[in-house]
């Protein structure tokens, strides 16, 4: 499995229990609709596959069971590693909506085509989405709604932006 073709899950955080459960700290607010049976872990550019036995996701913690690790001190020696999975092991979302990993690293233009920088990071701002927009050394904030993202093309790796006057400017800290 190459890098490219993998989205990070999250990172083992510590063990859990003694039968070689780890706990998990998101990358996103959760692995929505994930359908996987493999992830990849890794530490660094090698990656190692393991077999899912189980993966529980609430909303105070995530505990993933490998095929193999069962033990805690087989546990406690994935505690910093990273935890991928297939993008493919994912479902589409439907029109007009994406996963996080879909939107970052993607390039925002502005409708004439000016170049405004590459998407860093999805902000969940309270109920509204912000993209953050790394612009040089500075970073900007765009509210991720249709009227100012006016195209995105998650397979290009693109969004398209209408900001109102000042936006751009207003928003550089």
């Amino acid at each position: 499995m190459k890098k490219a073709d993998l989205v990070a899950l999250g990172k083992v955080i510590r063990s859990q229990g003694r039968e070689g459960h780890v706990k998990l700290r998101l990358s996103e607010k959760g692995p929505t609709g994930f359908r996987g049976t493999w992830v990849y872990l890794s530490r660094g550019d090698a990656f190692e596959a393991y077999e899912i036995e189980s993966l529980v996701v609430d909303r105070n913690a995530t505990i993933l069971k490998l095929a193999g690790v069962d033990t805690l001190a087989a546990a406690d020696a994935l505690v910093g590693y990273d935890v991928c999975a297939a993008e493919s092991d994912f479902p589409d979302l439907g029109r007009d909506r994406f996963y996080d990993f879909q939107i970052i690293g993607s390039r925002v233009r502005t409708r004439d085509g000016a170049e405004v920088g590459d998407v860093a990071a999805v902000l969940d701002a309270g109920g509204s989405l912000l993209l953050v927009v790394r612009r040089g050394d500075r970073d900007v904030y765009i509210p991720f709604t249709e009227p100012i993202c006016v195209k995105v093309d998650a397979e290009a790796r693109e969004v398209v932006i209408d900001p109102p006057d000042g936006l751009l400017d207003l928003n550089e800290i």
